[in-house]
């Protein structure tokens, strides 16, 4: 894997997409990168919905969940918003396994995570 991370950005009106495009989210570079394009994205301040999409993650560490945990508290806190999409069942084991699935919104596809957001 390379040092470089692989996410994309889009916007869709005021819903920042983040695709990861990783398989493995487990190394300390990887989730420093995460956590540092996520606390760019709040920090931004125009950015109060947030989607990622897991599509492409088959293997996530406990690391990666802490910083999720820590962007949906600095979402909550700005009255922001933030989903999951397209996470694969080893991840939604993890997520289940951890009751996250409980505090999280976890959907199938971006289509159904933007329509979420939008509600």
């Amino acid at each position: 894997m390379s040092n470089e991370l692989q996410i994309t950005r889009e916007k869709e009106g005021d819903i920042l997409i983040l695709e990861i495009q990783e398989s493995r989210i487990s190394e300390g570079p990887v989730i420093d990168a995460l956590s540092r394009e996520f606390e760019a994205a709040i920090e931004n301040g125009n950015c109060k919905k947030i989607l990622l999409d897991l599509h492409q993650v088959e293997l996530m560490s406990s690391g990666m969940l802490s910083v999720l945990v820590r962007l949906y508290r600095e979402l909550a806190e700005r009255n922001g918003r933030f989903v999951l999409c397209g996470a694969r069942p080893p991840v939604l084991k993890v997520f289940e396994m951890t009751r996250l699935d409980q505090l999280f919104r976890l959907e199938p596809d971006v289509t159904h995570g933007v329509s979420r957001l939008n509600r």
